[in-house]
């Protein structure tokens, strides 16, 4: 096994970039500037006994000599020498803060420190990242966060700003109008939507200006430079086959599927191949290349994959395609199979009241359910029987769902073990087109496939369309991102199969739409990679969070991952060090050290939901909750973070509380035992107001509590930078100075605030004369920021409580149309208000959590006897 990785390392040697010593000693300069003269440094070919990437660190007559097979092994020794003996930190603004100096005496590292990646690469970035976390970042912004990744060891990242631009001449040449491109492209905020088969929807806060596209064209290539100069790769995005509707005419192209005003292609279609061709030659002209190309999804003219995940994973062909292009191929017969190989006869299940999704073989009817099965078992595409109307049909879904009719199915069980894995010949030709696509420009590319299309499909259908893609590629050149939720492991579906021997890149994936909340169980990415070393083709480590802004120690800790030798044998010893590194602390701080024991046996060793899981955004908040279901007992983990929080505040009589990085952690914290708290508060709110009987006592003890509860958070975090909604809207009104192109009578300044302030409420926007807020995900991006959490959580609750109040003095139940138009009423102006909001912290973080403390000490007086 240790062959195919050194084998696999060498096949992807070539698409490694050395990158720039001297771009190295500038990077130390924008850190610590006149730190670049206590360093020699040089890229080698290799270290001393090792042919993987690496780097060795030494002391050198007063300096510090680093060796490095490339730029980014430059720059992650570098980062072990800040972090590991310099108790720097280096982080970015709303991620924990740093803590950065020039040391007075340059501390010496004694033996040589050397150290090896072991697997090639270093990856972060998930398509939304730059939507929920980056959409804003300046040049000086983005320099500083790739000075970040490049610290880290990052040496491998998606690389998709600016495409728009690429897209608008691709598809000028192809004879769409201005207004067509940009009306079909989303606002700034969520172009993540409407790119690529990650697309959600069109013209969301659109139509996006020319000049935005033009400023973001020249941003991206500072970005890849800035990359390429640090030894960093970055993944540019290939065509992906959804464009603006109006093109099928144009092109007179019959076989594009229409969804809203997007036309959807399959790979197969000639004109894809002829798009694919134009889109390549502008985007290597434009930006040049690494070789690398982000290429997601199914290509068969379908919709985007996360929007029919549930179909596919359940094996239903999509209702466009004819039934035969799907299943009738021509696979091995079950006999032929179990004579070859000996396995096991399929295993049938019944289900009463249910059905099977999805016809096969055109719902092929049996008299019998036996004669059925007996057909079915020879098809790796049907997943069992439905009988409907007396007779048993052939379908190709394998999960029963609830049936008005009474219908009964027999689904496989075993599909997994009874069938052979044999890779969908139609699948295999769309990839192999799809790749095609980009390998007549580049053919040294790679294919990059964020496996989050795939991350529910686990049965033997789904497992032979996938390997149909594998397959359509030569080896070593399919790559899957394998986005598995916390860090699971996508390799280990299929019994196993390790994504069929294609490379893969594992990475955790533990937050959706860039919310706040602390979590991440360091002891399931422990394992990473670790555990899949032994059978599997790993080439690399990482995260991919939808949004980056939270839990730095996460992230800290999964980044190290690729150059330990092994799996971290006492993590709270090993987050307890690093905590005082963090600090700057020279001597052990006891409150300090109980207080991230705390957070490791608590936030730390548990995932909980992606999503925010709170009452802060959502009211009432979701139905988990990290109370009992009294609402009154906090569950032990919550607890030991609550004694967390009083151990920071001790704390501050030994570490300067106006210390970035403390000041962090502080009100982190605080916030999110006051979040915790605010679920079972919004609990007793919506079901107080949702009595048949309102009773109004009970509508202001409860709802006082909740919005008095949302108000303190509010006031908590306003003593922390990285909790402020103040920045998030002054960098967007400032891609707008100088603009004038931009959505009907707003300024560009304020239409980049609107497009900022939607993505965190109502994502799609809400209009003047709404009567509810628009369908989708409503507060699914929500933060845990001052100002937002003030006048638009709150504020949507005191509103409701009036509502409640004046229906209760009536004795009539809540009026839902009204709450509903009240709700959009108070989502559109607050989206379309241009209020200011401060953009420095105000107040003493330390001071307000001993006042939040204090006021909510009582909530947690059961702790004590847990």
């Amino acid at each position: 096994m240790l062959l195919l990785l050194f084998l696999c390392f060498i096949a992807v040697q070539s698409q490694q970039i050395k990158g720039d010593v001297n771009a190295v000693y500038q990077l130390l300069e924008r850190v610590v500037p006149s730190s670049s003269a206590h360093f020699n440094l040089a890229i080698v070919d290799a270290c001393p006994g090792t042919s993987d990437a690496c780097f060795a660190m030494s002391d050198d007559n007063g300096k510090i000599k680093i060796l490095g097979t490339s730029a980014s092994e430059l720059t992650a020794a570098i980062g072990v020498y800040f972090r590991e003996f310099c108790n720097m930190t280096i982080g970015w603004p709303r991620g924990g803060g740093s803590n950065i100096f020039k040391p007075i005496t340059w501390p010496s590292v004694g033996s040589v420190v050397s150290k090896q990646r072991i697997v090639p690469w270093s990856y972060m970035m998930n398509v939304c990242t730059h939507s929920y976390s980056l959409v804003w970042y300046s040049e000086e912004d983005w320099s500083n966060f790739i000075d970040w990744m490049a610290l880290s060891g990052i040496n491998l990242a998606l690389a998709l700003t600016g495409q728009e631009e690429v897209q608008y001449k691709v598809f000028s040449q192809l004879g769409l109008s201005d207004i067509q491109i940009r009306s079909w492209f989303n606002g700034p905020a969520f172009l993540a939507w409407s790119r690529g088969q990650n697309e959600y929807g069109n013209n969301i806060t659109g139509p996006l200006p020319r000049s935005w596209m033009k400023q973001q064209w020249n941003l991206q290539k500072f970005i890849l430079s800035r990359y390429r100069s640090l030894g960093i790769v970055g993944q540019l995005p290939a065509f992906q086959g959804n464009v603006p509707w109006p093109l099928a005419a144009i092109l007179n192209d019959t076989r594009m599927t229409q969804q809203g005003d997007t036309g959807w292609m399959d790979s197969l279609d000639p004109v894809f191949g002829k798009i694919a061709d134009l889109w390549m030659k502008t985007i290597i002209e434009d930006f040049g290349t690494d070789h690398w190309y982000q290429l997601d999804g199914y290509f068969n003219g379908g919709t985007a994959p996360w929007v029919d995940a549930d179909l596919y994973s359940d094996g239903h062909p999509l209702s466009a395609q004819p039934e035969t292009q799907e299943t009738n191929v021509p696979y091995l017969s079950q006999d032929e199979i179990n004579q070859r190989n000996g396995l096991p006869d399929c295993q049938f299940a019944k289900a009463e009241n249910s059905y099977l999704a999805g016809c096969f073989l055109n719902c092929q009817e049996f008299p019998t359910v036996e004669e059925a099965m007996k057909e079915c078992v020879k098809h790796v595409d049907c997943g069992g029987i439905t009988v409907t109307s007396g007779k048993a049909q052939l379908r190709s879904g394998t999960t029963p769902r609830a049936s008005p009719d009474g219908e009964t199915s027999y689904y496989i069980t075993n599909g997994l073990d009874c069938h052979e894995i044999v890779a969908d010949p139609m699948w295999k030709l769309r990839g192999a087109a799809a790749y095609a696509g980009i390998t007549r420009t580049d053919p040294d590319a790679i294919w990059s496939f964020q496996g989050w299309a795939i991350v529910h499909w686990t049965n033997v259908q789904t497992a032979c369309r996938f390997k149909g893609f594998v397959d359509s590629v030569p080896k070593g050149r399919f790559v899957v991102i394998d986005m598995s939720v916390n860090g699971v492991g996508e390799w280990k579906n299929y019994n196993a199969a390790s994504f069929f021997g294609a490379p893969f890149i594992w990475t955790t994936l533990h937050d959706f739409g860039g919310t706040d909340g602390m979590k991440g169980d360091l002891r399931m990415i422990n394992n990473i990679p670790f555990e899949g070393l032994s059978n599997s083709t790993v080439w690399g480590t990482g995260y991919t969070p939808e949004g980056i802004d939270q839990n730095p120690v996460y992230y800290e800790f999964m980044a190290e991952a690729n150059w330990r030798k092994a799996p971290v044998e006492d993590i709270p010893k090993h987050i307890v060090v690093r905590s005082h590194k963090r600090y700057g602390l020279a001597k052990e701080v006891d409150s300090v050290t109980k207080a991230w024991e705390q957070l490791v046996g608590s936030t730390y060793s548990q995932d909980l939901s992606v999503r925010d899981g709170t009452g802060v955004p959502h009211l009432p908040g979701p139905d988990t909750s990290q109370f009992y279901p009294d609402r009154v007992t906090p569950m032990p983990k919550l607890c030991l973070t609550f004694q967390a929080w009083s151990n920071f505040i001790s704390a501050a009589s030994e570490v300067p509380s106006h210390l970035e990085t403390f000041r962090y952690d502080l009100i982190n914290v605080g916030r999110e035992i006051l979040a915790q708290l605010s679920t079972p508060f919004s609990h007793n709110f919506a079901d107080a107001f949702n009595q048949p009987k309102l009773d109004a006592q009970q509508l202001k003890t409860t709802g006082g509590l909740y919005v008095q509860l949302l108000k303190d958070i509010d006031s908590l975090v306003s003593t922390e930078s990285a909790f402020l909604i103040g920045p998030w809207i002054e960098a967007a009104r400032k891609w707008g100075a100088g603009a004038s192109d931009c959505h009907g009578t707003k300024s560009c300044p304020d239409f980049y605030e609107w497009n900022a302030r939607v993505q965190l409420t109502t994502w799609n926007p809400t209009r003047k004369n709404d009567t509810k807020i628009p369908s989708g995900p409503n507060d699914y991006a929500g933060k845990h920021w001052q100002g937002l959490i003030r006048d638009y959580y709150a504020a949507r609750a005191e509103g409701i409580l009036d509502i409640a109040l004046n229906n209760a003095a009536q004795g009539k139940p809540l009026d839902n149309a009204a709450v509903a138009q009240f709700e959009a009423t108070h989502a559109y102006t607050w989206t379309n208000s241009v209020s200011s909001y401060p953009t420095t912290p105000t107040g003493s973080a330390l001071a307000a959590s001993k006042v939040m403390y204090a006021k909510y000490a009582k909530y947690f007086s059961k702790c004590a006897s847990l």
